[in-house]
């Protein structure tokens, strides 16, 4: 059956799946889809599926609900959409063969989406002016797109999200080459706004673009130097 992967900054790649019929989304209790945070409107939008597909209607929201960035009234889903609500993310796949799978995880083996986060209340919805809607829309890009690759072989690559991401020997993350290299050398990490690349082990180099760090936000195409390996950050342009 479809389903939505719903994530925020309390719920990461938890799955609803959606059976025939009429979802409220919102943080109300009664929600079938229940957002608990003051950014999504009591009932911000509704789903309805049907044998015909999936179809997004807004029922006038505070904060407005977006589909791959584009804010919309009402919205015929297809594979992949994302769909924006306050500060939620859901994701929508069909039922196709193609979308047992998202961003290389089986979905079958994802949790069930539970509600969590902000204690969920009757007060009015918190609205968020235009260049916050658009920052956090640009940071929650940040973390579904951004990414690390390995320049010498580009088809190696690795999406950081928002966990930390450890560079170093074979117990780390990604492993990188070079002169006592010993545990975790380097971490990646996500401070609420931006990537930031964090020295580990003092003897190790690591570099960003050609400059020795201790400490960086990264931005985008930045180069890194990690022990002998070298990556690029592919971040929001």
């Amino acid at each position: 059956m479809p389903r939505f992967i719903i994530s925020s900054a309390a719920a990461k790649q938890q799955v609803f799946e959606l059976s025939k019929g009429e979802y409220v989304i919102g943080r109300d209790r009664e929600a079938q889809i229940l957002l608990p945070n003051v950014s999504v409107s009591r009932e911000h939008a509704k789903v309805v599926v049907s044998d015909s597909g999936a179809t997004l209607e807004d029922m006038g929201s505070g904060n407005g609900t977006t589909v791959n960035g584009n804010v919309v009234l009402q919205h015929h889903l297809q594979s992949k959409d994302e769909v924006k609500v306050g500060k939620f993310s859901l994701v929508f796949l069909t039922d196709a063969r193609p979308d047992e799978f998202y961003k290389g995880r089986c979905v079958r083996y994802m949790p069930p989406y539970e509600p969590r986060g902000a204690e969920v209340g009757q007060d009015e919805t918190f609205v968020l002016t235009k260049d916050a809607l658009k920052a956090m829309a640009s940071q929650s890009r940040l973390v579904e797109h951004a990414r690390i690759v390995l320049i010498r072989d580009p088809s190696r690559f690795w999406h950081p999200e928002d966990r930390p991401l450890s560079f170093g020997s074979a117990d780390a993350m990604i492993n990188v080459a070079g002169w006592f290299i010993f545990g975790t050398v380097a971490e990646l990490s996500w401070d609420g706004a931006r990537h930031v690349l964090r020295k580990n082990a003092w003897w190790v180099p690591v570099k960003v673009n050609e400059v020795a760090v201790e400490k960086v936000q990264l931005k985008h195409n930045d180069r890194l130097t990690i022990g002998e390996a070298r990556f690029r950050y592919e971040g929001e342009k």
